[in-house]
């Protein structure tokens, strides 16, 4: 157990939150993490649910297509995880409603609502894929929520082809877009990106840790995607634009 952790990894079921064995301050937190991660994946669908219509590359309809039923699928894993505990997926969308407002929608809301072309989706990957991967591979697949950290390990399953996806199509479009226009679309991205992960420091976070929900804070996540990132660029000749250093970034 981590320092500070007062829940160990897979220590909490469905049952001990409906039996209220658990401080209800943690079941408030479980809610709100659970309904943020359902309604990050249903929009994601919803992106790729849109590519299907926008893109135009026939090549890449069997990809979009098979992302877009694991999506579906992931969100339908987090929305059972919450109706396990008595919300229904309705009551999560709508306890969202004000946080879609905030910076660390931006992203999937973007991929939801305008993604359009080859390059738009390929940013999304990169922006959402990758930011998704982590999210749940560094602090949901040991979360103290039984059927979270379940629900974590068949996502990592699948969004790992994503992320694999979205690196090798990097280099295909360079050559086939040029490094300019490749550029160009990664800085209309890279900030909603980078805030994909919330707030460094924030009191919903610092409960998240404490109750063993989550393993890292935000900005340390922040911090690795975005050096991963650079790293991926860098191997296909593209510079990492500059950011602003505090949340929300916004391009320097």
């Amino acid at each position: 157990m981590s320092r500070g952790r007062e829940f160990p990894a897979r220590t909490v079921e469905a049952e001990d939150v409906r039996l209220r064995r658990v401080d209800p301050h943690y079941t408030k937190t479980l809610v709100r993490l659970l309904a943020a991660h359902a309604l990050a994946e249903k929009l994601t669908a919803l992106g790729y649910e849109r590519a299907l219509e926008t893109v135009t590359n026939g090549s890449l309809r069997p990809v979009i297509e098979k992302h877009l039923a694991e999506e579906r699928h992931h969100a339908a894993l987090v929305y059972r995880a919450l109706r396990d505990i008595g919300v229904t997926q309705e009551e999560a969308d709508r306890s969202m409603i004000p946080a879609l407002k905030a910076p660390s929608f931006e992203a999937p809301l973007r991929f939801a609502r305008s993604v359009a072309g080859e390059l738009d989706l390929l940013m999304a990957s990169l922006s959402l894929d990758m930011t998704g991967l982590l999210m749940v591979g560094v602090n949901y697949k040991d979360s103290s929520y039984a059927p979270h950290a379940r629900a974590a390990e068949r996502i990592l399953d699948e969004e790992a082809e994503h992320e694999l996806f979205a690196v090798g199509e990097l280099a295909s479009a360079v050559e086939r877009f040029g490094p300019q226009a490749v550029a160009a679309a990664l800085r209309q991205w890279l900030a909603a990106a980078a805030n994909f992960f919330g707030p460094p420091g924030s009191g919903f976070g610092y409960d998240c840790k404490r109750f063993g929900l989550k393993a890292r804070d935000n900005g340390e996540l922040t911090e690795l995607y975005l050096s991963m990132l650079e790293r991926r660029l860098d191997k296909v000749g593209l510079t990492m634009p500059r950011l602003t250093p505090g949340y929300p970034h916004a391009l320097a």
